[in-house]
């Protein structure tokens, strides 16, 4: 005869704790081990217990959560020995009255007491606060500043320890914090990081000490250096070869599809058809581009990446590319990207003129932090780098923040800010009512809904991982807002944000678009354009949303500033701050559609005189022009 199973759960009647017991009764077992109870979906420890009130004859118990609880109305279940559920109810988990909120979380770098080498500090880690990331992350670092660390970074460890927890999977954080430190010396210093989410309440962590010690500087490198210098030198010095004024040699990092080759490929295209220019071109490494190259009867030579980990291996890539600037037969050199500083360097020695378009927005410590490591490259190979800044004949920058950032490399009469447009000016700063129709039916908008898109491939620094959160939060308020994120690939990344769609059940508010080689079709679509990066100089989606009319909501990141005006043209808010980005987003969202349309039609007259990439193609050309001698055509 089959015993019947039934069970009782004696429920709180008010909000408890993230750590609590339950009590409960259950019939027919006369084991603990024949049961289970599940909170918040992760099994939870039991214990026999008797408990007050149940029935006669039934089996008690305690349930004790395994883990910490996260906040909000969660699940209890009680299944018996045959897996069947035999109970459920709910518990309503929340903060007890003076209690500060639930942060749960690891700073794992940098570490107590120990040192860590260069002259940046790394600061990583993951926190929840009330069971979600943060919105807003501060490293207050002595001698450092303040700096607001990029969050919601993917994490495969915390979900594990964390199970009930929806953004365990995205806990992550990270920032990058220079410091004065000259070479040979090291410094011990203190950092705390705040942790605040609007409405819930702030978390600052205890003060941690560590030593940030910069390497001395290898003399032995410094004398290797002249010497190999000298080397290059006295070779250049055996070649002589004729030089065309209109023929420039361009170092780029990359044929591969990304803002900065896309910007130099435009350039280039027009240089060549408009202004009679003979382009030969080296990349670090190969890609689709190479084909728009040879279609324009550019050749492409493709060398190895920049060699700058050590000075034989730097100052061997340099004399290699200067034999082959020299060669070329180029009157004048252009170089492509802050990392391009071998480029740059083998260019001056080979006796070029020069000019050095400078995109990113990085300090140089925290650029060579993320892209060769703490204490790369070497004190010889840095000296070079700064130097050639120095020496190059023209620094070219997009934005006027950025020139202002590098000026103490270089001399303000040779610094100069070149903005560049996009083909999409053809539109006029307009999209007509029956092609957005058409886009909008294309991709399954209604006419109802209030499209939000944002372009770019997805990755850490462009911030998408902070906008989904925010339209978690959006969508309650406005649920006929949709967005379009434009640019997935199955990264790391990418694959959190998939995740955190499907977690938060938006599937039928944010859409996860793969890279599109033309994102026009969504540009059409758009109501609201939002630029979510936390560094950009001049971010050129930008300008393509306001040459087809849209109104822009963007980081107040480089550059920027120089084209939206907040509650003008536009809609502007801090980085890496998911209440900001929230904030912002609800303002464009409670502005009329008539509004917006004003304030899209007053961004493109703002932006006019220089969105025709004729216009930057034309000043590029007299720059090099005047650089190379030649005669202005």
């Amino acid at each position: 005869m089959t015993s019947l199973h039934t069970a009782g759960i004696l429920t709180p009647d008010r909000p408890v704790g993230h750590l609590f017991e339950l009590r409960g009764w259950t019939t027919g077992i006369s084991r603990i081990d024949e049961m289970s109870v599940s909170i918040a979906d992760v099994e939870a420890n039991l214990f026999p217990e008797p408990c007050p009130g149940a029935p006669e004859g039934t089996f008690g118990w305690r349930a004790v959560p395994a883990t910490w609880v996260p906040a909000g109305t969660q699940d209890i279940v009680v299944t018996g020995p045959d897996e069947r559920v035999l109970n459920q109810a709910t518990v309503h988990v929340g903060t007890l009255p003076g209690e500060e909120p639930l942060w749960l979380g690891e700073l794992e770098a940098p570490k107590q007491g120990k040192v860590t080498e260069g002259h940046v500090v790394y600061v990583t880690g993951w926190a929840m606060l009330q069971g979600r990331a943060p919105s807003l992350i501060e490293v207050m670092v002595e001698g450092g500043g303040t700096v607001s660390a990029r969050t919601r970074l993917p994490r495969k460890d915390v979900p594990k320890e964390f199970p009930g927890f929806d953004d365990a999977a995205v806990s992550g954080f990270e920032a990058w914090v220079p410091v004065d430190l000259p070479y040979g010396e090291e410094r011990t210093l203190s950092l705390r990081v705040r942790y605040r989410t609007e409405g819930v309440g702030e978390v600052v962590s205890a003060k941690r000490t560590f030593t940030l010690r910069n390497p001395v500087a290898d003399l032995d490198d410094a004398e290797l250096a002249d010497e190999l210098a000298g080397d290059t030198a006295r070779a250049m010095a055996r070649v002589n070869i004729p030089t065309d004024p209109k023929h420039v040699l361009v170092f780029t990092h990359s044929l591969g599809v990304g803002g900065g080759q896309l910007w130099l490929q435009e350039l280039l295209s027009r240089m060549v058809t408009d202004h009679g220019w003979q382009v030969s071109l080296v990349s670090e490494t190969d890609g689709p581009l190479r084909a728009d190259c040879h279609e324009l009867g550019i050749p492409v030579h493709v060398t190895t990446h920049y060699r700058n980990q050590t000075v034989p291996a730097y100052e061997g890539h340099v004399a290699e590319l200067a034999r082959f600037a020299k060669c070329s037969g180029a009157g004048v050199a252009l170089v492509n990207t802050l990392g391009g500083f071998v480029g740059a360097d083998a260019a001056k020695r080979a006796g070029m003129p020069t000019a050095w378009v400078i995109h990113e927005s990085f300090s140089l410590p925290a650029f060579a932090y993320q892209n060769w490591g703490p204490v790369k490259p070497p004190a010889a190979v840095w000296k070079r780098w700064e130097s050639t800044l120095g020496e190059v004949d023209r620094l070219l920058f997009v934005a006027d923040a950025t020139r202002e950032m590098f000026l103490p490399y270089s001399k303000p009469e040779r610094c100069r800010t070149v903005r560049y447009g996009t083909p999409m000016h053809k539109f006029g700063g307009r999209t007509r009512s029956e092609t957005r129709r058409q886009a909008r039916n294309m991709l399954g908008y209604s006419p109802d809904d209030i499209v939000l898109v944002n372009i770019g491939i997805a990755e850490s620094r462009k911030g998408q991982a902070p906008l989904i959160s925010a339209m978690e939060r959006i969508h309650k308020i406005h649920p006929e807002a949709k967005l379009s994120i434009v640019g997935l690939h199955p990264s790391p990344y990418g694959l959190a944000m998939e995740e955190s769609v499907e977690r938060a059940g938006l599937e039928k508010s944010v859409n996860l678009v793969p890279i599109q080689p033309d994102p026009l079709r969504w540009l059409q679509a758009a109501d609201i354009f939002v630029n979510s990066s936390d560094i950009e100089s001049l971010p050129r989606s930008i300008l393509e949303a306001v040459c087809c009319g849209i109104p822009v909501a963007a980081t107040d990141v480089f550059g920027a500033r120089e084209m939206i005006v907040d509650g003008e043209t536009g809609w502007l808010f801090e980085t890496n701050d998911v209440d900001a980005l929230t904030a912002a987003l609800l303002r464009a969202l409670g502005t009329p559609a008539t509004r917006r349309r004003e304030m899209a039609k007053a961004a493109h007259e703002k932006l006019l005189p220089w969105l025709d990439p004729a216009g930057y193609a034309r000043e590029y050309s007299e720059i090099l022009t005047e650089l190379s001698g030649g005669v202005h055509v």
